[in-house]
């Protein structure tokens, strides 16, 4: 049975937000939208309409739809819930998982380790664009795989909800200096690590690893935030932002009279310190 439409829009909606074409903050425009992936604009409606029920976007009253925007508080919490769950995951599939699965986590593992390489090789030894683009399609690949050696329908679900979450919307994901030749070697090891526990059949090992993996992940993605002053998405209030500047008069009526009206609420109150 071919997928319906909405299902589609949904998908390929889905894929923008992991792959960082929909970026957090963004206005989601359902008739751009609808052109860019071929639609019409009723699937598309659809598509963002789940897309808020999953908490992946979120709907500002009189101004639309927007990518969500997660706090440092946020990605705390859902690195903690992954850390409960995705252990259960690792040590199912050590029971489930077919050798054709375990030989492809290799594959995986394989051509991360070549993207390592191209890494270390790299100025600075951090990776550029390219090289981060594909190993963030590596790693989420590589997980997609555990959680359906799991054989577990609901854990899955919720398990790649969360990496969705966790890996596609913190601001570092999108900064190919973040990962650097210490980070992907560390995330290579504990792949290997995992699919060494996976081949044995040893559940016990197989979710230990998973949790020094995840807690090595949180570690890494804090310190960045640390280092670099900010937290996840700079704890921002959640309303609309401009990424992009628009060409000089395009700006609408009501978007000028709202960039007014906001302007003297923030005279009145008057400047504002750091936080």
């Amino acid at each position: 049975m071919l997928p319906t439409l909405g299902l589609q829009a949904y998908d390929e909606l889905r894929r923008m937000l992991v792959t960082g074409r929909l970026e957090p903050g963004m206005q989601l425009v359902n008739r751009k939208l609808a052109d860019e992936i071929g639609m019409s604009m009723t699937p598309v409606r659809e598509a963002v309409t789940r897309l808020a029920s999953e908490g992946l976007v979120e709907h500002v009253p009189g101004a639309g739809a927007f990518v969500r925007r997660i706090t440092r508080q946020e990605l705390c919490q859902l690195y903690d819930v992954r850390e409960a769950l995705e252990p259960l995951a690792a040590a199912q599939a050590a029971a489930q998982a077919t050798p054709a699965e375990i030989e492809e986590l290799r594959a995986i593992a394989a051509h991360s380790f070549v993207l390592l390489r191209q890494i270390a090789g790299q100025p600075g030894q951090h990776a550029d664009n390219d090289s981060m683009a594909a190993w963030i399609d590596a790693d989420r690949r590589f997980h997609e795989v555990l959680f359906l050696a799991a054989r577990n329908r609901w854990l899955s679900k919720i398990a790649t909800d969360l990496k969705l979450l966790a890996h596609g919307f913190t601001p570092q994901r999108r900064i190919p200096e973040f990962l650097t030749v210490a980070v992907a070697v560390q995330t290579w090891r504990g792949h290997r690590r995992l699919i060494r526990a996976l081949a044995t059949r040893n559940a016990a090992l197989a979710a230990a690893t998973a949790t020094a993996h995840i807690r090595a992940g949180k570690e890494e993605v804090f310190a960045h935030l640390v280092t670099h002053g900010s937290s996840a998405n700079d704890d921002l209030p959640r309303r609309p932002i401009q990424r992009r500047g628009r060409p000089k008069g395009s700006i609408s009526k009501v978007s000028a009279k709202r960039a007014t009206a906001g302007t003297a609420r923030r005279r009145l109150a008057g400047p504002r310190g750091k936080s």
